[in-house]
């Protein structure tokens, strides 16, 4: 069972009425919506009822009423109202989400997994419905399977940030960290200024300085990635696995230091950036990366990188920005303007091994 409700559904309902581009004939479904955001859900439910005698089928209000029962805790009410309107034509992948979300609150976690399923032959595209799979597996520490979930939910709609954050946790506190630091500097570009980016800036950061060791020997060992099996006689045929690639270039990047802070790693990840310009962004293209080189470009990278990870090191951000403030408004201009965000693909997702 789902130990809490996930982030995600505390946008249901604003974010499903307002994404509606469409006038209701009772508008005090408006009014609804913000006494459950302020936890009125009884008065809140009577409105609601209110207009469903004034258009009996629209869809909305049924499943408002259905979230607030949810947020209220009562999930075989929510349950029941949901079932009510399963034959509606205008069902969307929220209507699956919300169902299947409660069955798991219910402790009954196959028929969650069946009815995020169902949703998913009719809306295969839905990344939500994936995540919502992913997490009931992860909750029955399951990880292979909610991995696995996850990362189809970022091949059907790759710019839903919610399966990079699950992803990405899992990852950083796996053996194999690198695909968790790709996904969860993904998701910070997606989802921005929230308190999960937080704490994904600090896993990053932190991720990366445990995996960057400097001894009293002047050696340095970079560890990203779990034992990889290569076969010598196919290199000429085959590419090298991913991590192997990512891990080489982090090596050669690090050469040279010899401690990690925020500013040394700001360092690092410039020439991080043009090592693997210089020899594999061809054979391994990554859409991340081609998103660093945009801002390398532009003359904002070494500003992105104080920002990305200033969590993790909230001192040496503040010090930092005091002492590069233009530059910081420079980056911050270019980086909120609508055409410089991070636009993923289905192509462009990174999910190779």
């Amino acid at each position: 069972m789902k130990k809490e409700l996930i982030y995600c559904i505390l946008i249901f309902s604003f974010g499903y009425i307002h994404a509606q581009k469409k006038t209701f004939k009772c508008e005090k479904v408006y009014d609804a919506v913000k006494l459950i955001d302020e936890q009125k859900y009884n008065e809140a439910i009577v409105m609601l009822r209110e207009c469903e005698k004034i258009d009996s089928k629209e869809y909305t209000y049924p499943y408002e009423i259905a979230l607030a029962y949810t947020y209220n805790k009562q999930y075989d009410k929510a349950i029941d109202q949901l079932l009510k309107i399963k034959n509606y034509e205008n069902l969307s992948a929220d209507y699956y989400q919300l169902l299947g979300n409660n069955y798991d609150y219910l402790e009954k976690p196959e028929k969650a997994i069946a009815t995020y399923d169902e949703g998913l032959k009719k809306f295969p595209n839905a990344g939500r419905l994936y995540l919502e799979r992913g997490v009931v597996f992860e909750f029955e520490k399951k990880y292979d399977e909610a991995i696995a979930s996850y990362e189809k939910g970022m091949r059907v709609e790759p710019n839903y940030p919610s399966n990079y954050y699950r992803a990405g946790r899992l990852y950083m506190n796996s053996q194999n960290t690198m695909k968790g630091l790709i996904y969860g500097e993904i998701f910070v570009n997606l989802e921005r200024t929230t308190e999960r980016t937080r704490e994904i800036s600090k896993m990053l950061f932190d991720t990366y300085k445990a995996a960057i060791k400097f001894t009293n020997s002047n050696e340095i060992q970079v560890a990203l990635c779990k034992s990889v099996q290569v076969d010598v006689s196919e290199l000429d045929n085959k590419k090298l696995p991913y991590c192997m690639i990512f891990e080489k270039n982090l090596v050669l990047s690090v050469i040279g230091h010899d401690s990690f802070n925020l500013a040394s790693f700001a360092k690092i990840r410039e020439r991080f950036l043009k090592e693997y310009y210089v020899r594999d962004i061809k054979n391994y293209p990554n859409v991340l990366i081609e998103y660093q080189k945009k801002m390398e470009d532009n003359k904002i990278f070494n500003a992105y990188n104080h920002y990305l990870f200033q969590i993790g090191d909230e001192q040496g951000f503040d010090a930092w920005q005091a002492a590069n403030n233009a530059e910081y408004k420079k980056f911050v201009d270019w980086y909120t303007e609508p055409e410089n965000s991070l636009e993923m693909n289905q192509q462009g997702v990174f999910i190779s091994e």
